[in-house]
């Protein structure tokens, strides 16, 4: 297969951030977020889109259709990575939705609807802690609070925005509303797709997301002197904890739980620890089993006589895609002859935050060995042709 724009623009836009080791960190409102803003503006242009940057930073290319005030299409992801991340995750799906574009035009495609192809800011959040900024702008979501969230070096999301020529204070004109649907490509994250030999992943829903960070308490004392018998060991009950939490997630085919971070205090060799602290990642497209779980975790800290503190961190609503934009996705790959299997999304994507306003759709393409959010992250020249192949008859039929 002979190289496409669509993988000459990704390894381009791979090249920006790109560290000895081959990782890419590219994180929002910094000089490497310029470069990439500059380079993906070009590719813009050069599809025939109208470029413009809204008060979040959200890049975005307008095709205006024949009838300007029908509610538009939106299609796009993001651009910035984790640290030490990969070439594919985000940047794919914002890419194919600039090359769909440029096939249609290329194909003599008149939208009756505006396209709008977005290269939405900072969905990833791990410079500030608060992901997704450039999609929730545009739904309307982000507070004061959000915005004086900080980075390590006491820079504050806001002042971050303002330094990079933007108007925190203005994120009220981002808003898009109505919307007449959202779609997004993204590389899978996961290994379903490959094991199952398949191109195309149809997502039927993101999963929802509760994040806590969670304190047991014990008691302390000395290594040597205190005996087994008469010990409250935080360690030892968190250690029951995980267990407890591990299993009830992995009965249920679509939840999972990961605990990420884990500090015990004082932190030394010869000391019973006082009391621990976790992090505990819960997710599901059933987002009421969230809750069957946090309720089936109090039962069993009360149970075993367990003083446990629990502090919110970070809440995501489930978000299930359109049936008749996965119907429609089904269509094409089966006229094109693509392998796809139905599938959920684990991860949280940009275009969750649509879910109250618009229809979403999403489709997956394949991740080598699952990997993702690091160096090693690829996708195949020909299954992100294929995905980009799906999104731009998607775009086609609903711009019509």
């Amino acid at each position: 297969m002979s190289e496409t724009i669509l993988w000459k623009h990704l390894n381009e836009l791979g090249q920006i951030g790109r560290e000895t080791d081959g990782s890419i960190t590219r994180f929002p409102f910094t000089h490497e977020d310029f470069l990439a803003e500059k380079k993906i503006w070009q590719y813009m242009e050069e599809a025939a889109l109208q470029v413009f940057r809204d008060a979040a930073g959200n890049l975005i290319g307008k095709w205006e259709g024949s009838a300007p005030d029908e509610p538009p299409v939106l299609c796009g992801s993001h651009y910035d990575t984790v640290r030490n991340g990969g070439m594919f995750d985000g940047t794919l799906g914002l890419l194919a939705g600039i090359e769909a574009v440029r096939l249609l035009r290329q194909e003599g495609f008149q939208p009756r609807r505006t396209i709008l192809i977005v290269g939405f800011k900072d969905e990833e959040g791990n410079r500030f802690g608060f992901g997704m900024i450039g999609s929730k702008s545009i739904c309307g979501m982000v507070s004061a609070k959000d915005l004086s969230a900080k980075d390590q070096n006491g820079i504050s999301l806001s002042d971050a925005m303002i330094q990079s020529g933007l108007y925190p204070e203005k994120l009220k004109t981002c808003i898009l509303s109505p919307i007449h649907c959202m779609l997004e490509l993204h590389i899978e994250q996961g290994k379903v797709l490959e094991e199952n030999g398949c191109s195309i992943g149809i997502v039927s829903g993101i999963a929802g997301l509760i994040r806590y960070t969670i304190t047991i308490c014990g008691t302390s004392g000395h290594s040597g002197a205190t005996p087994m018998h008469g010990r409250k060991d935080p360690v030892v009950l968190m250690s029951q904890w995980i267990m407890h939490v591990t299993k009830l997630a992995a009965s249920h085919k679509n939840c999972v739980a990961t605990i990420g971070s884990i500090h015990t205090f004082p932190g030394e060799c010869n000391i019973i620890c006082d009391h621990v602290t976790f992090t505990l990642d819960l997710r599901s497209t059933d987002e009421p089993y969230l809750y069957t779980v946090l309720n089936e975790m109090k039962q069993f800290e009360t149970e075993n006589n367990m003083t446990v503190h629990y502090q919110l961190e970070q809440k995501l609503p489930a978000a299930l895609c359109d049936e008749n934009l996965c119907q429609k996705a089904e269509d094409i790959c089966k006229k094109n002859h693509f392998p796809f299997i139905p599938c959920v999304s684990g991860a949280g994507h940009d275009a969750m935050n649509f879910r109250n306003h618009c229809p979403i759709g999403m489709v997956f393409v394949p991740s080598r060995n699952g990997y993702s959010h690091r160096k090693e992250e690829y996708t195949s020249p020909e299954d992100c042709q294929k995905g980009m192949l799906v999104l731009k008859e998607l775009l086609k039929l609903e711009s019509c």
